[in-house]
């Protein structure tokens, strides 16, 4: 291998590990260090402009019980499901991350609370046509913590 060629493969898996290092290696979105650089650009963004962004926490119900049940198979396809259906209703500028087990985090630029409710029914709406229940809290910008606002609001 010639010097050039080496620097150019060692530059291209650099960027490999960087964005397996942010990717979700079971859904193929954004894990929670992926999400957590997302969630400070768009809120820079967002308080920069003065722009309303809103943060959907979704938690999946039920994943625990499925494993034991069905196995973790099922558990893993049922999360597969998910965020495909999430994909699917989620315009291009939303950013879906995983980040927990059966925690996923939307983050929503340019859209006030009415718009994230209306969104996340339709997600709702969408996945129990697949069988599947989901909770979920929200917050918008301004927060002093968006994530731990939209915890909240998810725990209630």
């Amino acid at each position: 291998m010639s010097y050039p060629n080496s620097q150019l493969w060692l530059h291209l898996s650099l960027l490999q590990l960087l964005e397996e290092n942010r990717t979700d290696s079971l859904t193929g979105i954004l894990n929670r260090r992926g999400f957590e650089e997302a969630l400070v650009q768009l809120e820079a963004t967002a308080q920069r402009y003065q722009r309303p962004l809103t943060l959907i926490l979704i938690d999946m119900r039920g994943l625990k019980s499925l494993n034991q049940q069905q196995g973790h198979v099922a558990g893993d396809q049922a999360l597969k499901t998910l965020v495909h259906r999430i994909q699917l209703n989620k315009r291009d500028a939303d950013i879906i991350a995983r980040v927990g087990g059966d925690e996923f985090a939307l983050l929503l630029p340019e859209t006030d609370a009415q718009q994230a409710l209306n969104a996340i029914q339709r997600i709702q709406s969408d996945l129990q046509t697949q069988h599947i229940e989901i909770s979920y809290g929200t917050a918008q910008t301004p927060s002093e913590d968006l994530y731990a606002e939209a915890d909240q609001q998810l725990n209630k």
